[in-house]
Order: C-alpha cells, then sequence, then structure tokens
C-alpha cells in the first residue's frame, strides 16, 4: 500500500512513510503556502490511498456586517 498526496492537480511521492499525514503537510506548506490550512480528503485508488490537500474556501480579510 503506497501513499500519495496530491495538491493543485500535482502528485508527490510519499517523503517518508513514517511521518503523519499532518508531518507531511507541513512539509509541503514549506513550498505551497496555502497547504498550512487546506483539509485533507482520503480516498483509495487501487491498492494505494490518496490525500488530497484541498484549499480552504473563505473571506480572507472581510469584516462582520457593521449595524448600529
Amino acid at each position: 500500500m503506497t501513499r500519495i498526496f496530491v495538491y493543485d492537480d500535482r502528485e508527490f511521492p510519499d517523503p517518508d512513510p513514517g511521518m503523519t499525514v499532518e508531518q507531511v503537510k507541513a512539509t509541503l506548506a514549506d513550498f505551497y503556502g496555502e497547504i498550512a490550512n487546506a483539509s485533507v480528503k482520503e480516498t483509495s485508488r487501487g491498492d494505494d490511498t490518496v490525500y488530497e490537500f484541498q484549499r480552504r474556501v473563505g473571506t480572507k480579510g472581510a469584516c462582520p456586517d457593521a449595524r448600529s
């Protein structure tokens, strides 16, 4: 069983099978900063496990509605 990591339609090999998914995420975040806040989706492809990092959609810098 092999782990495959996917971000932005790019596949990355498992850097170290001894690392947790969160540790791999932190390592990839050094190169792709937006991965740091990404969610992780786990799926299977044959005998392999695919971990897909998905950007979280949000409203960066949005202010709450100020009503007086």
